[in-house]
């Protein structure tokens, strides 16, 4: 009997450790609001305890801490990070202990490993870290794994949205990049198959077809069948120059939000209601009472939201000439919303069951405690008090940890772009317009920049408005 009550208190005991565990949200508050101040490397230098400290948010903290070193422009240790981030998502596996927990409380118990895109965004900004300090060589592994991850969830039903090719571009051009530096025409011939992969993916991009005329003119064939938007780009492109490649992340990405209450999506209480009928003895008996209680709860699967973004694309202006311009893509915005609405069709029978499960076990509490009350001469007479007592305080707890886990990468960018232009060799006075969504100018960067010849800058620059 001593041991059915402690039992029933253990239970308790762990719903009310789980209500006080620290929210990540809340944890990263401080950080974020540093990071979207502009002070990109003191954000960073505010989440190394948490960084190296593990737990079942580290993952999250490496990617925010990550991120945010590669926007201020450390990207060695951006670089570091991110491997040891992308080290942990192939280490991460499900506890039985941890999953048992979760189907009676919430997912934020388990470690979390990352949303489909967020594993694929890792290891393009390892790639695009080492673009940015010559590593091509190892830059080409890392976007090979990024598409690798892609064909993947290809397989498995899912990520035919999340062809991204903002990373095969970059494959690209690291291809070229280790073409020109040894005159390999294979590694070239690679970044040809690339582009005409991407022009596979999007037909309207007008700069891949740019640089198909390239490839096509270096290896002999057909240009014309290229011409695209720009029939006569090859007459602009100055002999024995080189090239301006501009990466721009563009505003905040999405967070995930909340659904709103359990019973207000069809879906969702289509399957409650289902679960609920399949309940059979004294878990039937207590059906209407359990539907009362799911009224309360919240649905715990969440959703993806937008926020601010304010640019629409980058002007390049070279000497006072509008040379080009920036295109998207990849829209991390659309991916994360439509990759987890895809999903959540797929969920619904799966929670749905789950949650009836938690109703279950506060039904059990109820019951257990009153016959274990019925068993003591000293409690008797309250077991009728006691078994509703434990049943509705264990059904309340589980029943507010019905919950969506709102984790997820919060310093995303809304998109990734990339424009390129081709310079004479030299020193030059560049310009870049933010341009709005009302096609205005709504702030200019100005610096100089010296191109050598055969060689390729990559400018970087993360907005975060």
């Amino acid at each position: 009997m001593k041991f059915k009550l402690f039992a029933i208190c253990g239970a308790a005991s762990l719903v009310f450790l789980v209500l006080c565990t620290t929210n990540y949200n809340e944890a990263i508050r401080k950080a974020e609001t540093t990071f979207y101040g502009g002070n990109y490397l003191g954000a960073a230098r505010s989440m190394l305890p948490q960084v190296n400290t593990s737990g079942r948010d580290q993952l999250l903290y490496m990617m925010e801490a990550g991120l945010m070193l590669h926007a201020g422009g450390d990207y060695q240790k951006s670089t570091k990070v991110f491997t040891e981030a992308a080290n942990l998502v192939e280490r991460i596996a499900r506890s039985i202990s941890k999953d048992a927990a979760a189907l009676v409380l919430n997912e934020s118990m388990t470690n979390y490993r990352g949303e489909d895109h967020e594993r694929v965004l890792i290891h393009m900004y390892l790639g695009l870290g080492r673009m940015l300090t010559n590593k091509n060589e190892e830059a080409r592994v890392d976007f090979k794994k990024v598409n690798d991850i892609l064909r993947s969830l290809v397989q498995i039903g899912r990520g035919a949205e999340m062809q991204n090719k903002m990373a095969k571009y970059l494959t690209a051009i690291a291809f070229e990049n280790t073409g020109d530096g040894e005159n390999d025409d294979g590694d070239r011939e690679f970044a040809y198959v690339e582009y005409k992969q991407i022009r596979q993916l999007d037909g309207g991009l007008p700069i891949v077809y740019q640089d198909l005329q390239r490839m096509a003119k270096h290896f002999g064939d057909n240009v014309n069948e290229y011409r695209g938007y720009n029939p006569n780009f090859l007459n602009t492109v100055p002999k024995d120059g080189g090239e301006l490649v501009v990466v721009f992340e563009s505003g905040k990405g999405p967070i995930k939000v909340s659904r709103g209450p359990l019973m207000s999506e069809r879906s969702m209480a289509n399957g409650i209601n289902v679960a609920i009928n399949s309940l059979r003895g004294a878990q039937a008996a207590s059906a209407a009472a359990v539907m009362v209680a799911l009224n309360k709860a919240e649905n715990p699967i969440p959703k993806f939201a937008k926020r601010e973004n304010r640019v629409s694309h980058l002007e390049i202006v070279v000497n006072g000439r509008n040379l080009g311009r920036t295109y998207m893509l990849e829209n991390v915005e659309d991916t994360a919303v439509k990759n987890l609405e895809d999903q959540y069709a797929g969920m619904v029978g799966k929670v749905a069951a789950g949650i009836v499960t938690k109703a279950a076990v506060s039904i059990a509490a109820g019951i257990a405690a009153q016959k274990a009350a019925e068993q003591s001469q000293q409690l008797k007479a309250f077991s009728g008090i006691i078994g509703a007592v434990a049943g509705a305080g264990t059904g309340a707890a589980l029943i507010s940890q019905i919950k969506p886990d709102l984790r997820c990468w919060h310093t995303l960018p809304a998109n990734f772009q990339l424009g390129r232009v081709f310079l004479p060799e030299g020193e030059h006075d560049l310009t870049i317009n933010l341009i709005g969504r009302n096609g205005g100018v709504i702030h200019t960067l100005q610096k100089k920049m010296k191109v050598e010849k055969g060689k390729r800058n990559i400018f970087s620059l993360r907005t975060v408005f």
